[in-house]
């Protein structure tokens, strides 16, 4: 009975503590030419993600669109590095959308504010969660 009671303690204490080294990332993107559809939001903490596609995001949301500036917070980030690739899906079609040459047409951005000339690598995009430190990133879409 004393060794499930000390069980239950320590798990009770590793939960709150793991809790406890968690930080928040808020996200502001930029440069939003049209106040419609949602932002398109993926993060990753790898680079087989990032850059091949090969692995789902950590985190990904679609959030409305309602200013010319809107903010996301992830919260309960475990410390890492990760990168974000985002789009506006202006007329939330649930993809973005190209010209005829492929490409893009509607805003997109990377952390880093890279990718001019294509994607950028995930050690290009990628940033540093610290615990119990949270974080900002700033995005301008293009």
């Amino acid at each position: 009975m004393k060794t499930a009671t000390t069980t239950t303690a320590l798990c009770t204490a590793l939960l709150f503590s793991a809790n406890a080294t968690a930080a928040d990332l808020k996200v502001d993107v930029t440069d939003i030419e049209e106040v419609s559809g949602n932002i398109m939001l993926a993060m990753y903490d790898n680079a087989d993600g990032f850059d091949e596609g090969k692995t789902q995001p950590v985190h990904a949301v679609a959030i409305p669109v309602d200013a010319e500036t809107v903010s996301i917070t992830i919260e309960d980030l475990a410390a890492g590095d990760y990168a974000i690739k985002l789009y506006h899906d202006s007329n939330d079609n649930g993809e973005m959308d190209q010209n005829m040459m492929g490409l893009p047409i509607e805003g997109y951005g990377f952390s880093g504010n890279g990718g001019r000339f294509g994607p950028p690598a995930f050690s290009e995009a990628a940033f540093t969660v610290t615990d119990d430190q949270d974080s900002a990133v700033t995005i301008k879409l293009r």
